[in-house]
């Protein structure tokens, strides 16, 4: 077979091994157009012979397609074209818009010089408009637009590579002559100035940014983008320096009540390196003390920059698991996806609009991850920062490297006084003082104490150890016991661990190795629970977890859930080492996994019983060690202890879980469906109603229905059958939902959840009686139910009752809102509030409207909630246009329409949204809308919703100015 290549970005290029042909204008040419529109996949005879003959068939048609055909196959060789029941493809063709899109996608996660080059590479492919003359035919249009976009967004991120690699000169050109293409693509616009300002051309930049304030205004009669404003001010303040964004607190983190000794210095290098650069990583050796001057940091630094802080700590995190770890720290509930790059794009998209302070603790195990993800952050989040702590660097040339090394340590032979004021002295001495009130380096011991510093080389948490065994035997006798083989040893920081670990008993040993499987901090109950499942223990945990933390092997803090504890990393590598040396470390992760399945049990059986706030509160504190048990019982292969765990989460009915968490309980129910039996099938269930929460309802009826078929008791067979009415429900398919839900509606503890749906089936279907009396039982059901299924209930109430009575509406979505954040119901929040948004809207109430929305758009962004942002975007145009704001309304309609996760207009909003458009076209003229729909296709979702926040900002002002406020 031959090798053939073919080239769509421009006019139709055919390579057969290498040598040009041509293939004539006409029937031929637009046969192998078609195909390679659909490359890969196959194209049906129908489909062809529309895109060849279009409205002039032949008598024949299909016979004379295949003359065509065989005429094609004599310029790019006999077997070129494969024939199957699905119709015909190019068989191993290699396209040039194939080789595009795989350079543009290497090229989101590179960095800055090698984006560039990628990103150069794939706009040389480019030489005419896509599909050349056949750009406008039916059957290329959508591809070659979408080609397009593609190609306008690659010289955008080509520009800002070539900024961000000091070549504004280069990109200013590039972006000049996309410019002139596209006026109003405002990204473009912004990386324009910037490269002008850096090129030393300030006063063209804002001149620049001044005749497109001009022209958009007077052409599409809105303002330039909050983006651009906030540029203008810098340009004129001759500073192009981050926004400061206003911030909360910084978050609980690390103890950092003890003395932090001898790191002055370091700790102003750490605040300078992370105020000046996008990326800075403390690197050092293990022990050293990287993570607490990281935390020491981060309160000057949010003073300093003024931006929120968000901490990740990733020692617990697996390979393939960072950016959802991340994710899950910023409070995001990213788009479905599968692979980490959706993650990171969400994750990119949100710091950009909402800039953090992004500290990622402990990465050596997951460098490549990090390494991707701070570099996409430092070259797409103008604002944010990256600080990071690690053994090794994390290989990127934008990162600034601030080097960690031991405590220094007096030299043998020195004076009294310098031995005394040396920091790991000091330091030794603050670390027994605590544990022992009256110990004091003297003149009389401080020989001994800097020897002991010196074994540990100076290493802060070996001479922590050291210190807690000082509390309880004076320093001569520590300072015989600890090996002199540390003094110079590759092992130092494991010799010190393992000298303290030689001095516990028996007991405390095995409970130290076991609470290593712990994924994260944990209670002494929790410490209980799991050595309650370790075979042959018979201890009294709490003793012994109090030896444990005068050794300093455990830390101990207080939290807002009450005291805690958690093992140092290095202890917890060490102690995990230990078990699996002694063979237990699959009896003891058997223990974990049984503890976890009491605790969400638990928790499930309380979940209609206790306060809502309590429970979420519950099984949001244990989802780390839900997660770890998980994934600890696939990698064992026992998927029925999986099982009964996820089955437990899933009927903790509107309870969000992390991503990762989400993660794992799907892959329990796709492996239980390889081999369905009815001790799995709760899993399959729970994997079923979770692919229906995020929006797959196919996999959804899928798992579902094997989950129903497999089920042999109740409880799971009533999880298959909620899981089915979801999807069918997010299907679209309202009549499936509703039967699903009305053979739910019999069981006892589905009466209020499935009267609630049915309510708002009936709802949608405009069906007023049905959806009453639905509502109705579902609130009479709610006492004996979840407090979130009750403000589920309320909410569905709200959206019937607002069919005919809008106040009494109102009040019940804003009690629904509520409950739903009280008790952490997050999904039920947020549909409530986008109802009363559209209620209040359309009822005339603007001004709390505007309140309301300008909240809720915030919230929105944050949990990914695109299905309810096109919602809410289109009645944010509503709400413009009763304020005669026209272009800002034809502007948001216009993302509505164009976000593909926002769900199409049905019922009354069908007739309602095509009014309006006529509207707009005839206020503002249909090719201002025309320009209006062109400009926001390049416009970023982030970008959107922070000009809906802005505009929204405008609203209350102008209200508050009219009503002289």
């Amino acid at each position: 077979m031959p090798e053939l290549r073919f080239g769509v970005l421009g006019e139709l290029e055919v390579l057969v091994d290498g040598r040009e042909r041509v293939v004539p204008p006409g029937r031929r040419r637009a046969l192998l157009t078609c195909l390679l529109v659909h490359a890969g996949f196959p194209v049906s005879a129908d489909a062809l012979i529309e895109a060849v003959w279009r409205d002039d068939s032949p008598q024949d048609p299909p016979k004379a397609l295949r003359t065509v055909l065989s005429r094609l196959r004599t310029v790019l060789g006999r077997d070129a074209i494969e024939t199957g029941p699905a119709g015909y493809r190019i068989a191993g063709a290699t396209v040039d818009a194939e080789e595009f899109e795989v350079l543009v996608e290497r090229a989101r996660t590179a960095e800055a010089r090698l984006a560039g080059d990628l990103l150069g590479r794939a706009l040389a492919l480019w030489r005419g408009p896509a599909y050349g003359e056949y750009a406008d035919a039916p059957f290329a249009t959508t591809a070659a637009m979408r080609l397009d976009q593609l190609r306008w967004d690659a010289v955008e991120s080509r520009a800002g590579a070539l900024v961000h690699a000091g070549e504004p000169g280069a990109a200013a050109v590039l972006l000049e002559g996309m410019l002139s293409e596209q006026p109003f693509r405002e990204h473009a616009v912004e990386l324009f100035v910037t490269a002008l300002y850096h090129a030393g051309r300030q006063t063209e930049a804002l001149e620049r940014l001044r005749a497109y304030r001009a022209r958009l205004g007077a052409e599409l009669g809105l303002d330039p983008s909050p983006e651009l404003e906030s540029l203008e001010a810098r340009v004129l303040g001759h500073v192009l320096a981050p926004v400061r964004a206003e911030a909360p607190g910084v978050p609980e983190w690390l103890d950092t009540s003890t003395a932090f000794v001898g790191r002055e210095d370091e700790l102003a290098d750490l605040v300078a390196a992370v105020s000046e650069n996008r990326i800075s990583v403390v690197t050092g050796p293990g022990g050293v003390g990287k993570t607490r001057l990281a935390a020491e940091s981060i309160a000057a630094l949010h003073a300093r920059l003024g931006l929120p802080v968000a901490v990740v700590e990733l020692a617990p995190v697996t390979a393939g698991r960072v950016a959802m770890a991340v994710a899950d720290v910023l409070g995001l509930r990213p788009a479905t996806g599968s692979g980490p790059v959706p993650v990171v794009d969400d994750i990119v998209e949100y710091l950009g609009a909402a800039p953090r302070l992004l500290v990622l603790d402990n990465c050596e195990h997951v460098r490549d991850e990090v390494a991707s993800l701070a570099s996409a952050i430092a070259r797409r989040c103008r604002a944010a920062r990256v600080l990071v702590t690690s053994r090794r660097r994390l290989g990127l040339t934008s990162e600034l490297v601030v080097p960690l090394g031991p405590l220094r340590v007096p030299a043998p032979g020195s004076s009294v006084g310098e031995q005394s004021t040396s920091a790991s002295v000091r330091l030794f001495g603050d670390r027994v003082r605590r544990l022992r009130s009256a110990f004091a380096v003297t003149d009389a011991n401080v020989v001994e104490v800097a020897e002991v510093c010196r074994r540990c080389e100076g290493l802060p948490l070996a001479i922590e150890l050291a210190a807690s065994r000082t509390a309880t035997a004076d320093v001569r006798g520590v300072l015989a016991r600890i090996p002199g083989e540390i003094v110079g040893g590759s092992g130092r920081l494991r010799a010190v661990v393992a000298w303290s670990y030689q001095l516990l008993d028996s007991a405390q040993q095995a409970l130290l190795d076991s609470l290593s499987i712990f994924a994260g901090d944990f209670s002494s109950d929790a410490a209980a629970g799991l050595m309650a499942h370790v075979p042959g223990w018979s201890g009294d945990v709490g003793p012994l977890l109090a030896e444990l933390v005068e050794s300093s092997l455990v830390v101990h803090h207080e939290s807002a859930e009450g005291s805690r504890y958690r093992l140092l990393e290095m202890v917890r590598i060490f102690a995990g080492h230990r078990l699996e040396e002694t063979g237990r470390t699959a009896a003891t992760g058997s223990a974990h996994g049984a503890w976890v399945r009491d605790v969400v049990t638990r928790i499930r059986d309380d979940w209609p019983r206790v306060d809502g706030a309590v429970a979420a509160g519950r099984l949001t504190g244990c989802s780390a060690e839900v997660g770890s048990a998980l994934r600890r019982a696939l990698d064992a292969g026992e998927l029925v202890p999986a099982s009964e765990i996820t089955h437990a989460v899933a009927r903790c009915l509107h309870w969000t879980p992390s991503l990762a968490l989400r993660d794992l309980v799907i892959e329990v129910g796709q492996r239980g469906a390889a081999a369905p039996a009815p001790d799995v099938a709760g899993g399959i269930a729970a994997a079923a109603f979770s692919l229906g929460e995020q929006g797959e309802p196919a996999n959804a009826r899928r798992l579902g229905t094997i989950a129903l078929e497999a089920s042999r008791d109740p409880d799971s067979g009533a999880t298959a059958t909620l899981a089915l009415a979801v999807a069918a429900m997010y299907a679209g398919d309202l009549a499936d939902s509703a039967r699903w839900f009305r053979g739910l509606a019999r069981l006892p503890a589905f009466t209020g959840e499935a009267n609630t749906s049915l309510a708002l089936i009936d709802c949608y279907s405009d069906d007023l009686a049905g959806a009453r009396e639905h509502a109705e039982i579902a609130l009479v059901a709610a006492p004996s139910g979840s407090d979130a299924s009750a403000a589920f209930a309320r909410y569905a109430a709200g959206e019937v009752t607002a069919r005919t009575d809008p106040s009494s509406g109102a009040a019940l979505l804003a009690d629904a809102a509520s409950e739903a954040d009280r008790v952490g119901a997050e999904q039920v929040g947020r549909v409530a509030r986008v109802a009363l948004f559209a209620l209040l809207v359309r009822a005339g109430r603007h001004a709390e409207a505007i309140d309301l929305g300008s909240g809720l758009v915030v919230r929105l962004r944050r949990l990914g909630a695109w299905t309810q942002v096109g919602t809410l975007l289109r009645l944010l145009a509503e709400l413009l246009a009763e304020t005669t704001r026209w272009s800002d309304a034809a502007f948001f309609l216009a993302a509505a329409r164009g976000a593909a996760t926002a769900p199409r207009p049905v019922g009354q909003d069908i007739e309602r949204y095509r009014r309006l458009e006529a509207v707009l076209s005839d206020r503002l003229g249909a090719r201002v809308v025309e320009q209006i729909e062109t400009m926001v296709a390049a416009v970023p979702r982030a970008q959107v919703l922070t000009r809906a926040e802005r505009t929204l900002t405008a609203l209350q002002a102008d209200r508050s100015a009219a009503a002289g406020i």
